[in-house]
């Protein structure tokens, strides 16, 4: 293995925006040394897609859930299929979560949540979790979910909350994943929240192929969609920020995901 590797952690290299580019863009994500990259799958429909890059990179980390922007394309047997899955697949759950700024019903944005995280609890596989708007309603559920069992490894997608926020979610073990975002003009408040948040909870994600940043100065051949080679002039940054030496700091993000991979995947 290289001295230095990166981990993105999250993505989405099933969607249809990468379909005409997709093994390009593994080998160009490879390439630039991104070893791991967390897949997260959205909907039923995409879920044997995510599978099947996984099996076909040692790269790929599979994630398989129900986003809250597509809760209401949820089958009545969706949950007997994702527990079937989990039952002879090692992945993980997700991307799943809460978010009030889409038009999914709350109630049943709610329900399914509770749901994926029954089954992380049950199975004790990772969780990975989208929150916006929601966060009081998301501590009222891992409360009272967790009272009766081990919280499972649990990541906090592109986190762009306040620093109490994120001082909670740390006591309650979670990880924290942030996106290019804390690169971005006029993002000092969430670059601090970055700098205040423990390294060894930290990870950094492109979401690709959302979250293209074009403000931020190395993206300087425009390109028309975000793209996991692009994680490490993140993790430069990243690194700069905490006046660290790219390679410890690189190396501290590639232990904390660990917990997502290794422990959990007996992947190497």
């Amino acid at each position: 293995m290289p001295d230095i590797v990166f981990l993105d952690s999250h993505l989405h290299l099933q969607d249809p925006r990468f379909n005409d580019r997709r093994a390009a863009v593994i080998e160009r994500a490879v390439g630039a040394g991104v070893a791991r990259m967390f897949c997260n799958a959205t909907r039923q429909s995409d879920w044997h897609h995510v599978l099947a890059l996984a099996k076909g990179s040692h790269a790929i980390v599979p994630f398989i859930g129900i986003h809250p922007w597509y809760c209401d394309t949820a089958t009545r047997d969706w949950q007997q299929e994702l527990t079937e899955i989990l039952e002879t697949t090692r992945c993980g759950i997700g991307e799943a979560g809460l978010d009030r700024h889409c038009s999914c019903d709350m109630r049943l944005q709610e329900k399914l949540f509770i749901a994926q995280l029954q089954l992380a609890i049950d199975c004790q596989r990772p969780l990975v979790i989208h929150c916006l708007g929601s966060w009081g309603k998301l501590f009222d559920i891992l409360d009272s979910q967790t009272k009766q069992a081990p919280m499972p490894p649990i990541m906090i997608h592109s986190f762009s909350g306040s620093q109490e926020v994120m001082q909670r979610l740390v006591k309650l073990g979670c990880m924290i994943s942030f996106s290019a975002k804390i690169a971005a003009p006029g993002q000092e408040r969430l670059r601090q929240v970055f700098l205040r948040t423990p390294l060894f909870r930290v990870l950094l994600e492109t979401d690709a192929p959302d979250q293209l940043h074009v403000d931020i100065s190395w993206y300087n051949k425009n390109p028309e969609i975000n793209e996991p080679s692009f994680i490490a002039a993140l993790y430069a940054f990243a690194a700069n920020l905490h006046h660290m030496d790219l390679q410890d700091f690189c190396g501290q993000i590639w232990q904390n995901g660990t917990i997502f991979t290794d422990t959990a995947f007996s992947r190497r």
